[in-house]
């Protein structure tokens, strides 16, 4: 009974709860400790939204790569050659050109890319710039760069080139396009160099219209008043004199009646560096021949003998010349008397005509 009695209790004690008290020794009661019981919680369910795959990126449109020729043109520009800028001015050049040719300019692949700058000075510019829109062919866009005058005084020029989405260079009218100023010292002005002569000689008044320079040419157009349209100069009597050091002009021809373009194999730098520089035309002549060298001839003969007493020749033409039977005054060699009757049979004005351009 004992046995049964302590089991009992052990029983309960181990499952505490079926006793209100636990006698101590001393026989009074003392309550039972209460285990804590942590509830358990059931969750509150959350409805999720219907599952939505995310989006795929988009993958940049397939473009198709251009064969066709890139062209552009001038059409205007701000700060024009020999603008003058005052010491570490900072200013924006524009310029705007059209596409002329057979491409679109996207904006995220053609490109504007540094070339050269006198004395490695980049006035601030960067290295590449993308256009700013894309441009289709028949289009005109408008390119803009922050530049900053150097603080020393000088002529500074920067040279881009445009570059294609094929890494290819081309040109504007087939040369690059620049940043070309004067810098002059602070507190002094300074003007830019002179573009306009105009000098008579023999009859003959030329004037200079315009003076370019670029990175690989330089190009002077001029107007004569000649005799009539058939009269003008040849290359090789126009020269771009440069410290007293002519350079034959490369090309040139008529713009208009009357009006001439040559170009030079001078560069901007050398301009800039040059202290006098000059369009220096010789003569002057009928272009493309003597349409009626005989009628030519004796014309020249009547002429020539009364500016030199004694010089006669007969009018012949063949394949070795225009005359034969030269009889020369005394003073005058044959070969001078053969310049100067060819020069009046050809219809050669003499000068020369020097333009000045700075």
């Amino acid at each position: 009974m004992r046995q049964t009695l302590a089991l009992g209790i052990a029983v309960c004690l181990v499952f505490s709860g079926c006793l209100p008290g636990v006698l101590s020794r001393s026989g009074s009661q003392s309550p039972v400790q209460m285990p804590t019981i942590t509830p358990i919680l059931t969750p509150t369910s959350t409805v999720l939204p219907p599952w939505t795959p995310s989006p795929t990126p988009s993958s940049p449109p397939t473009r198709v790569i251009q064969t066709g020729k890139d062209a552009a043109t001038f059409i205007s520009e701000s700060y024009p050659d020999y603008s003058v800028i005052v010491p570490g001015e900072n200013f924006i050049k524009t310029w705007t050109i059209k596409n002329v040719g057979q491409t679109t300019w996207y904006a995220d692949s053609y490109r504007l890319k540094l070339a050269s700058a006198t004395n490695n000075e980049m006035m601030g510019s960067p290295t590449e710039l993308n256009f700013p829109h894309d441009v289709a062919s028949g289009e005109v866009v408008t390119i803009s760069i922050p530049m900053i005058a150097p603080s020393k005084p000088g002529t500074y020029a920067v040279y881009f080139s445009l570059v294609n989405d094929r890494a290819q260079v081309f040109g504007v009218d087939g040369d690059k396009i620049w940043a070309l100023i004067r810098v002059c010292e602070t507190g002094k002005a300074c003007t830019p160099p002179q573009t306009t002569g105009t000098i008579s000689e023999n009859g003959v008044t030329a004037s200079l219209t315009n003076f370019d320079s670029g990175s690989v040419k330089s190009v002077a157009r001029f107007c004569l008043t000649l005799p009539d349209r058939n009269y003008g100069p040849s290359p090789a009597s126009v020269s771009l004199v440069l410290d007293g050091r002519p350079v034959l002009a490369a090309t040139g021809g008529s713009l208009d009646v009357g009006c001439f373009e040559f170009e030079f194999p001078v560069t901007d730098a050398e301009i800039a560096e040059a202290t006098s520089v000059a369009v220096s035309i010789n003569q002057v002549r009928l272009l493309g021949g003597v349409t009626y060298p005989q009628a030519a001839c004796e014309s020249a003969r009547a002429r020539l003998a009364v500016q030199y007493p004694g010089l006669d020749f007969n009018c012949q033409f063949s394949h070795a010349g225009y005359y034969t039977d030269l009889k020369l005054p005394d003073g005058l060699s044959a070969a001078q008397a053969d310049s100067i009757i060819v020069d009046a049979i050809e219809g050669v004005i003499n000068g020369p005509w020097i333009l000045k351009v700075k």
